[in-house]
């Protein structure tokens, strides 16, 4: 088994570095700030040729401004502390366990998991299953 995995962006933090506002980075790589903001939340997967404008203004690496994510990962650590009990407790799980599955290596998913259990955590994190795991 494999994680399914999500892209994720680290521009937020390198246009704060660098002190850009979303419309100051927007003008910069030629699209409207609510892009920059769809960028930054997730919601909006570029295009090569507008990743590599990003990565020229951010003066930073493609690899090190986007990467790939389990979506398991990304929903787990989008909740709070208390919802990430409530949510072990629910499918009676130890908490550390259910919070280890956001940094287990993925050739260790199968052995400390079984399918059932990830079947459970898919549904309390209200993800389907075949959308966060690939057999």
């Amino acid at each position: 088994m494999k994680f399914k995995k999500i892209l994720k962006s680290n521009i937020k933090e390198f246009r704060e570095e660098k002190g850009l506002t979303q419309i100051e980075l927007a003008d910069l790589i030629g699209v409207s700030r609510q892009t920059i903001y769809y960028l930054e939340k997730g919601d909006y997967n570029p295009s090569l040729t507008l990743s590599f404008k990003i990565a020229e203004v951010l003066k930073k690496p493609l690899n090190k401004i986007f990467f790939l994510e389990p979506i398991i990962k990304s929903k787990l650590e989008s909740l709070s502390l208390k919802e990430v009990k409530n949510i072990a407790e629910s499918i009676n799980i130890d908490y550390n366990r259910l919070v280890s599955l956001s940094e287990i290596d993925e050739k260790d998913l199968s052995k400390d998991f079984d399918k059932e259990l990830l079947r459970k955590i898919s549904t309390a994190l209200n993800l389907e299953y075949e959308d966060t795991i690939q057999e």
